[in-house]
């Protein structure tokens, strides 16, 4: 398996700085507007300073059924575990990327972002979670 597709734990020890992190990797990809860390069952762990506590309860919430779904959908296609589940709107895009067997992070992008710039973007806040001291 390659390395881009496994996946490393992240050290939940202090959740202040997993907050300061998330907050951190909005600071340095400017595509990203919020980004929190869940749990699978959608209770929200961490969340960036700049985030609405709404946007993180219910995006908690929804994320974790997002990836139940997403779960489902790879399943049914034989296509192996999920990597990441995306949804496009008219202003922006949202998505869901299990971070570890316990954990997902969902990450909102900024007004007006593409699909193809979010997933970028997004993949570049995965691999600062993963590699906090880069």
């Amino acid at each position: 398996m390659s390395n881009h597709l496994q996946r490393q734990e992240i050290r939940l020890s202090d959740p202040t700085v997993v907050k300061d992190l998330l907050a951190r990797a909005c600071a340095l990809v400017g595509d990203i507007q919020h980004a929190m860390i869940a749990s699978r069952d959608g209770l929200i762990i961490a969340a960036d300073a700049n985030g609405d506590e709404e946007v993180a309860i219910h995006g908690s919430a929804l994320g974790a059924a997002a990836a139940g779904i997403g779960d489902h959908f790879t399943n049914l296609a034989a296509h192996g575990r999920l990597q990441s589940m995306l949804v496009e709107g008219d202003r922006g895009c949202a998505g869901v990327f299990p971070v570890s067997t316990a954990l997902l992070l969902i990450v909102t992008s900024a007004p007006g972002v593409t699909l193809g710039r979010f997933s970028a973007a997004a993949k570049k806040v995965v691999a600062t979670l993963q590699s906090p001291e880069s």
